[in-house]
């Protein structure tokens, strides 16, 4: 016991002695412990970084493969509408076509048109082929050593009649593609279901490398494929590109850095070693397709970035096959290098404790007053900075607010004060003409009475007879007031239509009769719609169905009509004005200006509004941007190209879409679709009703 207390005794007095170097000794340990807390949280972080960055390099290797595959796969939709838009292609046609193709993009290798030959026809078309100076012409087919056979009797041949290539091998015109079996499933697959279709990893005959595939069948004229015989002598042909997979591949990888990641590229619609397309390798910087080395070392996954396959592949699409890119980590994600921010944050906060500890020793007292200034300063900065991003996060919200209120409440009181003071004089008119009517029949008859009563009237009194002309008078007043209350009534109907088309007092969704909107709107327009000196007017066309009340914003649906329609308006205008240029030189033209507004009940809970027009179309490239914001195809001044770009967004806001049809000379259909009950309660709208809509 007195060893124990004299032990106790010496430790207190020591640590009495030295107290003072009590919070150096803290901040020692302390500074210790969180340099060396924070280097392990920073290694933490580079190691998420360095996953998220790895898996945004996987993305983006993803994305430019397959874009860079479909763009090449894009000849071949080219070359099947040049097809679709001629009544024939000769060879000369088909090389101008695709010749500036082939020099722009290296992965294709050839592309083909190939024809379906009927068994039945096979000696005709070898015939004919023969007069046009081909004196050995034949359909043929490879054996697997690659010599040219004549084909076996198959009930239908598939020969290739032009072939443009960078390398010009006129041997291959004549080989019937569904003799080769790499080949003739892809084909027939296409052929059948009238879609495009790709082959697995085939054998290049020109350099034996990998390559691809793929067809894309062309009907007669509009007439679509299906797997019946009438389907396929409906076959004008079918187009066939050939790619080299390791070609395609690396024009993707231009723009891309790969220093850090090797991928494997797999056909999942294959089978066995026939997966293997293509691997790439970082540190050789090149793309190999020797199969055996298809299948990745497990010590190439690396840590836990590829720990889950499935986070180290990505699939897409091509043609109708599925492709699987396997990304793993290269060199560049291992090592110590990857974690020097982390190293370095241990190494400056142990010199930094140690610092501040020296520090400490020989001003602990200034440097406690120092850090409670800073921390003091620091927490009234932070409260300061909070109270003026509340601030302005208020008067940001109340200035939208401000504004949206205003143009609403603006817009309302104008559409109100029409309204009102037409209504006013309005009414008195109409109240008025009938007691006018009441007294003009009295006096008539009156008149009548008198002239039965007195039929020799005074000379004075006939000859103003005669002046103004009484019978006429009798027949023409009652006429001339039927005529202006019917104005009157016309004048009523069109503030009831103003009035259903703004419905600026309903903020919250209503069940709402679309008809009724439509309409109004058409009301409205009717000015438009009439015929004038130079304009022949609209036909107008209704076909309503058995819709439902719609539950929606009816002013801001109404704005969509009326954009569509005013956009449907000026086009028949301008058709019209072409016409009639056109016209002086042939006067046998006609042209009857047409809008066919039909409605529809497209499932339990869908409408269609569909507005077309017979106006003169519009190009693929005017509807890639239709719904772009002051897009538009009219002079600078005249429209502000907001309309459809905002009906596009009033129909997505109400769960709903907006779809254009068109083609050039074939008139333009729109077709809007919206939900008869919104699926989750809406906000005020943000569109306002008032923009964007031309009232002309």
């Amino acid at each position: 016991m007195n060893v124990g207390s004299n032990w106790f005794n010496s430790l207190t007095e020591s640590l009495l002695s030295h107290r003072r170097y009590i919070p150096a000794g803290l901040t020692l340990g302390i500074g210790t412990s969180l340099s060396l807390a924070a280097s392990a949280l920073v290694w933490h972080s580079e190691n998420q970084r360095m996953q998220v960055q790895f898996h945004q390099q996987a993305d983006r290797l993803n994305l430019t493969l397959q874009q860079s595959i479909n763009n090449n796969l894009e000849i071949l939709y080219s070359l099947q509408a040049f097809y679709s838009a001629s009544t024939e292609v000769t060879k000369q046609d088909f090389k101008q076509f695709v010749g500036p193709t082939l020099s722009r993009k290296g992965a294709i290798h050839s592309l083909n048109w190939i024809l379906r030959v009927p068994a039945a026809q096979k000696a005709a078309y070898e015939a004919a082929i023969r007069a046009e100076g081909f004196p050995a012409f034949q359909i043929y087919e490879r054996t697997p050593d690659k010599k040219q056979v004549k084909a076996k009797v198959r009930s239908e041949y598939f020969p290739i009649a032009y072939r443009e290539a960078l390398e010009e091998d006129p041997k291959v015109i004549g080989f019937d593609v569904a003799s080769s079996p790499d080949r003739s499933w892809a084909l027939k697959k296409s052929v059948s279901t009238g879609k495009i279709a790709a082959s697995g990893r085939i054998r290049l005959v020109s350099n034996d490398r990998p390559g691809l595939q793929v067809f894309l069948p062309v009907p007669r004229g509009t007439t679509s494929l299906d797997n019946s015989v009438n389907g396929r002598q409906n076959l004008r042909g079918v187009i066939a590109g050939l790619f080299q997979i390791t070609s395609m591949v690396d024009f993707s990888l231009e723009s891309l850095n790969l220093d850090s990641i090797n991928f494997f590229l797999y056909d999942n619609s294959a089978t066995g070693k026939e997966r293997f397309l293509v691997r790439y390798d970082s540190q050789a910087k090149q793309l190999i397709d020797n199969p055996k080395l298809s299948k990745p070392e497990l010590t190439n996954l690396r840590g836990k970035i590829c720990q889950n396959p499935s986070a180290c592949t990505r699939l897409f699409n091509v043609a109708d096959r599925q492709w699987m890119l396997l990304v793993v980590p290269g060199k560049g994600y291992s090592g110590l290098r990857i974690h020097q921010g982390s190293l370095a944050i241990c190494a400056i906060g142990l010199l930094i404790t140690g610092s501040l500890t020296i520090y400490l020793l020989m001003s602990l007292e200034r440097t406690a007053k120092v850090e409670q200034q800073v921390y003091d300063r620091t927490i009234q900065l932070k409260e300061r900075t909070a109270e003026l991003e509340t601030a302005l996060k208020n008067l940001q919200e109340t200035q939208f607010q401000l504004i949206q209120t205003e143009k609403m409440s603006s817009l309302g009181q104008l559409v109100a004060g029409v309204a009102h003071e037409i209504n006013n004089p309005v009414n008195f008119i109409s109240g008025n003409l009938i007691h006018t009517g009441e007294y003009t029949q009295n006096l008539l008859e009156l008149v009548e009475i008198y002239q039965q009563q007195y039929p020799n009237p005074t000379p004075e009194v006939q000859a103003k007879l005669q002046e103004i002309d009484l019978e006429f008078i009798t027949e023409d007043l009652p006429n001339i007031l039927k005529s202006m209350n019917f104005g009157a009534e016309r004048i009523r109907q069109i503030v009831v239509s103003l009035r259903n088309f703004s419905r600026l007092g309903e903020a919250e969704m209503k069940s709402v009769d679309i008809h009724q909107g439509i309409d109004s709107t058409l009301m409205i327009l009717d000015n438009r719609l009439k015929p004038k000196a130079d304009f022949p007017g609209i036909q107008l066309i209704k076909e309503y169905g058995n819709l439902p009340l719609v539950e929606c914003w009816a002013g801001q649906l109404n704005q969509v009509f009326m954009n569509v329609l005013i956009n449907a308006i000026d086009v028949l205008s301008e058709a019209q004005n072409q016409k009639m240029l056109l016209g002086k030189s042939s006067s046998n033209l006609a042209f009857l200006p047409t809008i066919r507004i039909r409605t529809e009940l497209k499932s339990s809970n869908c409408v269609c509004v569909r507005i077309a027009d017979n106006g003169t179309g519009m190009t693929e490239n005017v509807k890639k941007r239709l719904f772009e914001p002051f897009f538009t195809t009219k002079p600078v001044g005249k429209n502000t190209g907001l309309g459809l770009a905002i009906g596009y967004q009033i129909v997505d806001k109400h769960q709903g879409c907006l779809r254009c049809i068109s083609a050039p000379g074939e008139g333009t259909e729109f077709c809007i679709e919206v939900p008869i009950r919104q699926q989750s309660e809406q906000s005020v709208p943000k569109v306002l009703p008032a923009v964007g809509v031309s009232w002309n």
